[in-house]
């Protein structure tokens, strides 16, 4: 059975590029792994493309939410849950916690977004790491990446030093809620966040 882990964080805390760490890691140690970004996959993908076409700052209603997770349940099942008696590993780069995290507002709190998540049929990490930095290092490795790459020039409303802030008091509520969870300092160099990224997830 594989063990599922997800990787979460705020916007530029570094953690894509410690689940590129990670693949490196257990290709070399020739593990059967999977390493998920969720938005690459049908329905989960037309959904993402869909809302953003529609603008992407909007507020989320509770049926935007649903729509959300019940396209997530069947990409799971779809594309993942074969997968839980192949593979050793199953990598979430962000999950239905960051779902949590991003669609909650006054109408639904994140735990509820989770829980709606979770009743739809996702798959439940077993396990995982919240990347954590200062909110004004996350906007400077937000504006490094912009400028490396071109497709990438316009800041979402999520780039914003006070919706990081925000989303960072979140993911830091999530940990208190969540014992299987492990708070990951990121404003380290990658060597260093890499290394404790090992030891908290036993890889």
């Amino acid at each position: 059975m594989a063990k599922v882990i997800c990787l979460e964080g705020i916007t530029g805390a570094g953690k894509t590029t410690q689940a590129r760490k990670v693949e490196e890691y257990l290709t070399e140690k020739n593990y059967g792994y999977l390493i998920i970004n969720e938005k690459h996959y049908s329905p989960f993908k037309e959904v993402v493309l869909n809302w953003h076409n529609n603008g992407a700052n909007q507020t989320f209603s509770k049926k935007d939410v649903l729509r959300f997770a019940k396209a997530r349940a069947e990409t799971h099942k779809e594309h993942f849950y074969p997968l839980l008696d192949e593979k050793d590993y199953l990598i979430f780069d962000r999950s239905l916690y960051t779902s949590g995290v991003y669609q909650s507002n006054d109408e639904l709190s994140c735990a509820e977004i989770v829980e709606i998540n979770l009743e739809e049929g996702a798959i439940k990490p077993e396990r995982g790491a919240i990347f954590l930095c200062s909110p004004k290092l996350a906007i400077e490795r937000i504006g490094k990446r912009r400028l490396q790459q071109s497709k990438y020039t316009i800041p979402s409303i999520n780039e914003t030093l006070e919706e990081i802030s925000k989303r960072r008091e979140l993911y830091i509520q999530l940990l208190k809620s969540h014992l299987e969870f492990h708070l990951i300092d990121s404003g380290r160099t990658e060597e260093e966040i890499f290394e404790e990224l090992k030891i908290r997830l036993n890889l």
